[in-house]
């Protein structure tokens, strides 16, 4: 069982008052892991009121700048492509050097294929945001935008943004969160869940390249429900019956430009579809769990039943992840400024990751969670020691 002894640590609350006294757990199989958990008390209120108000504020330009920034860098990568790439390949294949040609098409096609994937990951931050409300003060903006945005990614954007919202609302809480819901046991187990290195590389690519496709699909990674679960039928468990017209709108978005897909593959041939559209889609796939996975998934962060679940207790069990200047940049830095996203997630990105860097620490101390570390460093150490937990703890953390 997690030790329930509680230290002496302080912590400052956000608004100044005296300090209060935090929790102290260990984890995993040999609880050499710190895990802290922030006071049950701790507000929103008091963490709002400790941030310029200035930075609450949504800008309807800089949303559209931003989206169209990263649609010119779609269109630039596809013109490099094509004009550039190509070329080179032809040129090398006049050559009649089978490795040479071979080669130059593999590198060409993957950068190709790597820097599209971002630009289109970009794209899907941006349609995040509108999901979020936070892209602009206009709803119906925001809506319009996103199911563009969404659609063209085959994300269904109204009914991911629906399970999206209930996980910001009950974010680490056992039953209620709706995403990464980690394993549970009923007691410690007395050997450790061990993988291979080959296998768990194997599980980890099986992941982060059909991860997000079958979580839309099948729920994978969700909540257990009683009967079939995804996010395109509007009986499912996920959503209310008031949901069911935007669940369908959604459909229609997907059905669109999953039909124009296949017309585009009837037209010019599976290969070029797939080297254009699908193998950055995977890509974009691949950010987006890797992402997700590393923000939630980590030994210090705890998880809670509904008796010690708070918002604030939720919310602080994220994760930030610096990736480094570029592709924070490039990814519209949701993976270097996650918690106070999951905070406040209708503060504009560019004002979270400014109040991440000017505020995060004086507000929340030692209950701020980051990681300088390398994407492979902190995945690597996640999948391995973040191995299950005991609900019946009431405050669980991970067990190895």
């Amino acid at each position: 069982m997690v030790a329930s002894a509680k230290t002496q640590a302080k912590q400052q609350s956000a608004n100044g008052e005296p300090a209060r006294k935090l929790s102290g757990f260990k984890a995993g199989r040999k609880q050499e892991f710190d895990v802290v958990v922030p006071p049950a008390d701790l507000s929103v209120r008091e963490i709002h009121d400790a941030i310029p108000k200035q930075y609450f504020k949504r800008i309807m330009w800089k949303g559209f700048a931003y989206v169209a920034r990263d649609i010119v860098q779609s269109v630039a990568t596809i013109a490099a492509m094509y004009y550039g790439g190509l070329p080179i390949i032809d040129a090398v294949d006049t050559l009649n050097i089978t490795v040479a040609s071979v080669v130059v098409r593999l590198v060409l096609w993957n950068v190709f294929w790597f820097v599209q994937g971002l630009n289109w990951t970009g794209l899907w931050v941006m349609a995040h945001e509108c999901g979020h409300q936070s892209f602009s003060e206009s709803k119906t903006v925001n809506d319009a935008v996103g199911w563009v945005l969404h659609s063209f990614l085959l994300v269904p954007y109204h009914s991911w943004r629906i399970t999206h919202g209930n996980h910001h609302k009950h974010t680490n809480h056992l039953t209620k969160d709706t995403v990464f819901i980690p394993d549970q046991k009923t007691e410690v187990l007395k050997e450790a869940v061990t993988e291979s290195p080959i296998v768990s590389m194997f599980f980890m690519l099986v992941m982060v390249t059909i991860g997000w496709p079958a979580y839309l699909l099948f729920n994978v990674a969700g909540q257990t429900y009683d009967r079939r679960t995804n996010h395109f039928e509007p009986s499912s468990p996920l959503f209310r019956p008031t949901d069911a017209s935007d669940v369908v709108f959604s459909d229609i978005g997907c059905g669109a430009v999953f039909a124009g897909v296949v017309l585009a593959i009837t037209q010019f041939g599976i290969s070029n579809v797939f080297c254009w559209y699908l193998a950055p889609y995977f890509w974009t796939n691949f950010w987006l769990v890797l992402i997700t996975y590393l923000q939630h998934s980590d030994i210090r962060v705890p998880h809670y039943n509904a008796e010690e679940w708070t918002f604030v207790r939720g919310a602080l069990a994220t994760v930030d992840r610096n990736f480094g200047p570029a592709l924070n940049w490039w990814l519209h830095h949701i993976n270097d400024s996650h918690v106070i996203h999951h905070m406040f997630s209708q503060m504009p990105f560019y004002h979270a990751i400014e109040v991440t860097r000017k505020h995060a620490r004086g507000i929340f101390g030692d209950l701020y969670l980051s990681s300088d570390r390398t994407i492979m460093a902190d995945l690597w150490e996640s999948w391995l020691e973040c191995r299950y937990l005991i609900p019946t703890d009431g405050v669980a953390v991970y067990r190895k």
